[in-house]
């Protein structure tokens, strides 16, 4: 705690207890309250930032004009050893983050990285430490691979039949029978397991044994493993959910997961209900995780309050119900979506060498940052991908290992989830009432045009197209017309 002569006294902006004096009135006066907590402001005598109701948390003094961010005043004055062994970094800080700042060479280094450990390994045993080491590897993978529990699939004599709630048209076989390309960005390859999305790199596998009927199914083996329905969930505790391999009633299996809010077509966790609906990989969120971006200190699943800021993607979390949060350090959360679906290392076509996550600025990087997928300039404050060989930078939305025409997204803020990461593109559509022939399901890029039915762009869309001519219409449309 950093020291001063008087005691200080905490205060917590949003707490009820904090009102006008005026408490006669009942709610009208409330909401006068509430306001006037949103309008507070002073200074932080640390860090001179303005000190207001979006931080929260701060301490004050009693019997001086002396205030503090809660996060300044509990970071120590200085560190040692962090830069060049000489060199002693003094702190710095900037809204809802803080730095290290060298008096000597002027280099700015991040607080994330030097964080005291707040908890023993024996006691987390289960801990999950993200990010997952590449694409490949999911929440269901660590939870289910080495599990030797009852199947969502039964497997006698390698032909598997599926639980009445996972179906499929054709009989399913083990990769053992049946040879297979495996995912491979670098060989035009893209393999999708069709449960949580994520590529498939290795066995073992169940896959769509009609070969006639050219389908693509395929499943990894240890999302043959997954509850067929989960009890007191955390997000919806009121009924059971059940999976699902489709949402019925959703057009083309494509909803929209309750949690994260991306689109998805993978399996799902259903309340008919509710009309609530989860994937596969939310269904499963940790209590706690530990992240490469803050190490050595626990987050904590919970359902986050209004204006706090992701640490990954910097975009507010009121869209949101939950977060990952740091209860020791009160301005770090990670979106789920950004610490489940952004792996440590990636591999893009663009790029033969593997690139790695990185948190900070490139070291001896001259020139500016640009992405070079978009071609866009971007903040090395905020994570990107980079590769130390050829000196490539992108986006982490413009980097996923999946293959796509055109990887990044519509707007030049959403930079860090790829919109169709829970997407499997593919398959036919066949309706006499949309068009004649045969429609096939992928992502509208900028030659597809406008949609022929409503005249928006097709671009970063999910829509349904004609190989044999030049109709293409978006899956909202295709909908409508095929009613």
């Amino acid at each position: 705690m950093f020291e001063h002569e008087h005691p200080l006294n905490f205060i917590d902006l949003w707490s009820k207890e904090l009102k006008h004096e005026e408490e006669d009135e009942e709610s009208e006066e409330e909401t006068e309250d509430l306001i006037s907590n949103q309008d507070f402001r002073c200074l932080c005598f640390r860090c001179d930032e303005e000190i207001n109701w979006f931080h929260r948390y701060y301490y004050t003094c009693g019997q001086c004009d002396y205030s503090m961010h809660k996060f300044c005043a509990e970071l120590p004055e200085r560190l040692e050893g962090i830069c060049d062994v000489e060199h002693t970094l003094y702190f710095l800080t900037k809204w809802l983050y803080s730095d290290w700042k060298c008096g000597i060479c002027r280099r700015i280094h991040k607080s994330t990285g030097k964080t005291i450990k707040n908890y023993k390994d024996v006691e987390y045993p289960d801990l999950l430490h993200l990010p997952f080491p590449d694409p490949s590897y999911s929440i269901l993978k660590h939870l289910f691979f080495k599990k030797n529990g009852p199947c969502t699939l039964e497997v006698p004599n390698d032909v598997t039949k599926t639980h009445d709630n996972i179906s499929h048209q054709h009989s399913l076989v083990s990769s053992r029978i049946k040879s297979i390309s495996f995912h491979d960005p670098m060989k035009r390859i893209e393999l999708l397991c069709n449960g949580c999305l994520r590529p498939i790199t290795t066995t073992p596998i169940y896959m769509c044994g009609n070969e006639d009927d050219h389908c693509n199914f395929v499943l990894h083996e240890w999302c043959s493993r997954l509850p067929t329905e989960l009890k007191d969930h955390h997000d919806h505790p009121e009924h059971t959910l059940f999976l699902h391999s489709t949402v019925l009633g959703k057009f083309f299996g494509v909803f929209t997961c309750n949690i994260c809010y991306l689109p998805c077509n993978g399996f799902v966790y259903y309340c008919k209900k509710c009309e609530y609906h989860i994937d596969v990989n939310c269904a499963f969120l940790p209590k706690e995780i530990t992240h490469a971006s803050h190490p050595n200190h626990l987050l904590s699943r919970n359902v986050n309050a209004p204006y706090y800021i992701c640490k990954i993607c910097y975009k507010y979390l009121w869209d949101e119900k939950l977060s990952y949060s740091c209860h020791i350090c009160d301005n770090f959360h990670l979106h789920p979506k950004c610490a489940l679906l952004i792996p440590e290392t990636t591999t893009h076509k663009c790029d033969r060498h593997p690139m790695k996550l990185s948190y900070f600025p490139i070291e001896n990087h001259k020139s500016e940052y640009f992405c070079e997928i978009c071609e866009e300039e971007f903040d090395p404050e905020l994570p990107f991908y980079h590769c130390h060989e050829c000196m490539q930078s992108m986006h982490p939305a413009c980097a996923p290992s999946i293959l796509r025409y055109e990887t990044y997204t519509s707007t030049r803020y959403d930079r860090a989830i790829y919109k169709f990461v829970n997407v499997k593109f593919g398959g036919t559509y066949n309706n006499i009432k949309v068009h004649e022939h045969p429609l096939s399901f992928v992502q509208g890029i900028e030659s597809d045009g406008e949609c022929l039915k409503c005249y928006y762009k097709l671009q970063f869309k999910m829509i349904f197209k004609c190989l044999n001519c030049k109709f293409a219409v978006d899956i909202d449309c295709c909908k409508y017309l095929s009613r």
